[in-house]
């Protein structure tokens, strides 16, 4: 039977281009699903070049690291979340900046960062290795 004979659900030009749009959908799909997490946290906080500055600074792992507001502020108002370090001041364009070592996880970090306005920004959880070398490296 010819593919124009068949009725229009099983013709298979017309399954064809189903396919095709919903393979195209998939693949968008996954794609909006990876684009945040293409940053690599790990390897930027463990890469042999970067200081804290560059961390500080980096929209990307900002962006990539951030919690929401809400979470970061009950982090942060919890007098049982654990203890804040002062990081060393990298630069006079950003404000203050902590890690908050949390009681429960000492594997983990919580990276504060303090923004215009007097408001602060929370990213994380963080490997406490890693960020503990950065600390060290910008202190001395």
């Amino acid at each position: 039977m010819p593919a124009d004979a068949l009725p229009s659900k099983l013709n298979p030009r017309r399954l064809a281009a189903r396919g095709g749009v919903l393979a195209g959908a998939l693949l968008l799909a996954a794609c909006a699903q990876t684009g945040a997490s293409r940053f690599d946290v790990d390897a930027f906080l463990r890469a042999s070049d970067t200081a804290m500055p560059e961390v500080l600074g980096n929209a990307d792992f900002l962006k990539a690291t951030r919690v929401p507001q809400t979470e970061c502020a009950t982090l942060l108002q919890s007098p049982h979340s654990g203890v804040l370090e002062d990081l060393p001041a990298s630069n006079a364009a950003r404000g203050p900046a902590w890690l908050l070592h949390p009681a429960d996880a000492p594997d983990k970090v919580w990276l504060v960062v303090g923004v215009a306005g007097g408001e602060r920004t929370c990213h994380g959880p963080l490997p406490a290795d890693a960020m503990k070398t950065l600390a060290e490296r910008a202190k001395g």
